[in-house]
């Protein structure tokens, strides 16, 4: 594995012209596989629920996202906390927020690729951050073909203009993989919702 960029202290969301689509709180630190508590499985991590009331939680609600229509995306909290925490660089974080949302997306449709797109180029975001270029080339490739795709097909969704947004990923991608080790720097791009 290679090193570990420890990501500084970022500026208020405000100074760095980024806005807040979701009213949720931040998580107290960035999930870093093998340097922080796992958010979920340890009883240190930032989401942890002791087994008896996850399980108590289960029970009353579904694990599923409910069903919900990509028109509806201003009021779609899942998908607007993600973007939040894209931004911020809490890249494990804005996989597991978007992730429920693509699980009840109908399959191949440009809202479940769009999402899907997202969740791999923040897991290439992750891995870079890691000093796993292999990975993070896989992953980013994968995820710009579907927002490729997306892109073509719709290009404005979600409140996202993916038709603008997939050459700036390509060309933050592009510059790492000139890079001998590459790795994550702080200009990766924004995701601004309209």
């Amino acid at each position: 594995m290679g090193h570990v960029v420890e990501l500084p202290e970022l500026p208020d969301p405000g100074e760095r012209g980024l806005p807040r689509y979701s009213q949720r709180p931040l998580p107290s630190y960035r999930y870093v596989p093998g340097r922080k508590p796992h958010p979920t499985r340890d009883p240190r991590g930032h989401s942890y629920l002791p087994q008896s009331l996850a399980q108590s939680l289960a029970q009353s609600q579904s694990q599923r996202h409910p069903p919900w229509r990509p028109e509806d995306w201003r009021h779609l909290d899942d998908w607007l906390y993600g973007v939040d925490l894209f931004h911020r660089y809490y890249f494990w974080e804005s996989h597991e927020a978007w992730e429920g949302l693509w699980a009840v997306a109908e399959r191949e449709s440009a809202p479940s690729l769009l999402l899907q797109g997202l969740i791999q180029v923040a897991a290439a975001c992750l891995k870079l951050h890691l000093g796993s270029g292999d990975g993070a080339r896989s992953l980013s490739t994968s995820g710009l073909q579907k927002l490729h795709w997306v892109a073509t097909a719709t290009p404005q969704l979600l409140g996202l203009d993916v038709w603008t947004l997939l050459p700036d990923l390509s060309a933050y991608f592009a510059q790492r993989w000139l890079d001998a080790s590459p790795r994550l720097t702080l200009d990766v791009p924004i995701l601004r919702l309209r």
